[in-house]
């Protein structure tokens, strides 16, 4: 009876009814994510990010800014919001009307959610006034102008800045009129555009469109098509400006290796990676783009490394909530009993149809590493390359194991621990992490846990003497899961993404849905940007063979044009 009421006693703690910050889904909980995307990305691949997709938008937002500027209107961002919107507005729909052959299925139109309805059944006239788009400068202020500032195209303006509003430069006032002259003909343009509440009829805006649409910038005859190319290969200041167009050679390497194969985001991932995916196409970068291939490499091996910690993450909330953490705290110590009970290599083994190693998370890690060399048949440099798609075991199956909707525990807890073993195996090499690229493996580095840090700390490690699976996993979870989800989540404060917070030795746990998978790799939005710039076909279709400008970047590392 005297245990019974210490145990009563011991349960009873203040608790609040209502939380000062309810929990919010948030995203990005280990502040992995954003290491690629704010990071890496950006350095490979200045100008061009997840959602500015389609370069025509370029010369079309240049183009309506210097149109503002030759009004008469007050120089105001009201005045430039009421002039922006309905033209925007305009070209959102005539982009869904295009009957170009280019046009094919061109997607992520700004506004497409609101005005592609009203483009599929044939209506007689557009009202400008409609809200389409929430945000009032639209595409330009949510997703564009920072990248078109970037290349050189317009002078920033606003609070802070000598002008009220954006200012085309001479660059970008070039670019406005090469547009100009590809519209200034339609009906639109001479009888509507002045306007800005005006019904505009379907014949008039098709034919606008049919000069204006963001797939006719591929065309060799458009106006502004060398000016926007010339821009993306050397707008801004000139580092961007050369990793920019080395990223561009890259994927023309990419398209030419890989025309008669459709290629898709999770195809670019295995073949930057592998050198082969599994729609049987395959690449080796030539010499020229070897450095950036590199760079494009260690990226990826990034986001394994991230999927890996980010699944160890989600299975620790999955073990906490089982154990109705949401409830009662759960002490550290026994969430670790159920996460080693998940390091059940023999279940893994049956799901990579392999023979079972016999490992336990008592075994040495080393062991782990020495039956991965075993599976692929090579270790020390040798493993890297013959760890591919066709071996037993590699991280893209093991990914493909964990990204199920029903992934079992082993493939959570024992596949992750195996992927960064892989990872181990193949980078863990000191003359590796002397080499120019290697910087992008050190990204992360201010907190934010890289994958240069893990390296070394595991080696370390390793080298201090024996270490088992079990206390890696109890080292990984503690340092680069459980205490980096605090410091991340914290620093998000007054926004609560708290998926458990820390009480003493126990975690509470909170009951909302957790997202797996890659951080985009901006794949869509750089192969999109060859293909519209006119260099190759559309990655999406079996063909995309180069045209003779693609050809001449990939060859030369650089487009000159002739008269």
């Amino acid at each position: 009876m005297e245990s019974v009421s210490i145990r009563m006693v011991s349960d009873v703690r203040p608790q609040w009814i209502a939380q000062m910050y309810p929990p919010k889904v948030g995203r990005d909980h280990l502040g992995l994510g954003s290491v690629s995307s704010d990071q890496i990305l950006p350095s490979l691949v200045p100008g061009i990010n997840v959602l500015t997709v389609h370069p025509r938008y370029h010369s079309f937002y240049v183009f309506l800014l210097d149109e503002f500027w030759r009004s008469e209107r007050p120089r105001s961002h009201s005045e430039w919001v009421r002039f922006y919107r309905p033209r925007e507005f305009i070209f959102s729909v005539g982009a869904h009307l295009c009957d170009r052959p280019e046009h094919g299925d061109l997607r992520t139109i700004v506004g497409g959610q609101r005005t592609g309805p009203l483009a599929a059944p044939v209506s007689s006239e557009f009202d400008t006034a409609f809200e389409y788009i929430k945000s009032e400068l639209g595409g330009y202020g949510l997703y564009y102008r920072s990248v078109i500032a970037e290349m050189g195209l317009i002078y920033p303006g606003g609070p802070g800045f000598p002008y009220p509003i954006d200012v085309p430069s001479e660059e970008g006032k070039k670019t406005a009129a090469a547009f100009r002259r590809a519209i200034q003909e339609t009906t639109y343009y001479q009888e509507y555009f002045e306007q800005d509440v005006v019904r505009v009829p379907y014949d008039v805006v098709v034919e606008y469109i049919r000069g204006a649409c963001l797939c006719q910038l591929q065309r060799q005859d458009a106006p502004d098509h060398r000016l926007v190319v010339d821009s993306f290969c050397h707008g801004g200041n000139v580092d961007s400006a050369d990793a920019r167009r080395a990223t561009l050679r890259f994927f023309l390497d990419l398209a030419d290796q890989t025309d008669g194969h459709s290629i898709s985001q999770d195809d670019f991932r295995q073949l930057i990676y592998f050198g082969a995916a599994a729609n049987g196409a395959k690449y080796h970068p030539r010499n020229e783009v070897m450095d950036t291939y590199k760079r494009w490499r260690l990226y990826q091996a990034r986001e394994y490394y991230a999927f890996a910690l980010n699944a160890l993450w989600c299975h620790l909330c999955d073990v906490g909530l089982n154990l109705q953490g949401d409830l009662r705290p759960v002490p550290i110590s026994e969430i670790l009993n159920h996460m080693m009970i998940a390091l059940d290599y023999a279940r893994l083994a049956e799901l990579l149809d392999v023979e079972p190693p016999g490992l336990t998370p008592e075994s040495d890690f080393i062991r782990l590493t020495r039956w991965l060399e075993a599976l692929v048949g090579a270790d020390g440099a040798a493993f890297d390359e013959r760890c591919n798609l066709d071996s037993p075991v590699h991280e893209h199956k093991l990914y493909r194991l964990a990204i199920d909707p029903y992934a079992e525990p082993a493939a959570m807890a024992a596949g992750m621990l195996t992927v960064l073993a892989l990872i181990t195996l193949r980078f863990g090499h000191p003359n590796l992490w002397m080499e120019p690229e290697w910087t992008i493996s050190k990204m992360g580095s201010d907190g934010r846990l890289s994958v240069d840090g893990f390296l070394r700390s595991i080696r370390h490690r390793i080298q201090r003497g024996s270490i088992s699976i079990g206390e890696v996993t109890a080292w990984l979870l503690q340092d680069y899961v459980i205490l980096q989800h605090h410091i991340i989540a914290t620093g998000k404060l007054p926004e609560n993404t708290f998926r458990f917070q820390r009480e003493g030795n126990r975690l509470s746990f909170f009951r909302l849905a957790n997202r797996l998978d890659f951080t985009d790799s901006r794949f869509d939005a750089i192969s999109t940007t060859v293909h519209e710039l006119g260099f190759c076909g559309d990655f999406r279709l079996t063909s995309h063979d180069l045209t003779a400008s693609g050809r001449e970047l990939l060859e030369r590392g650089d487009i000159q044009w002739t008269s």
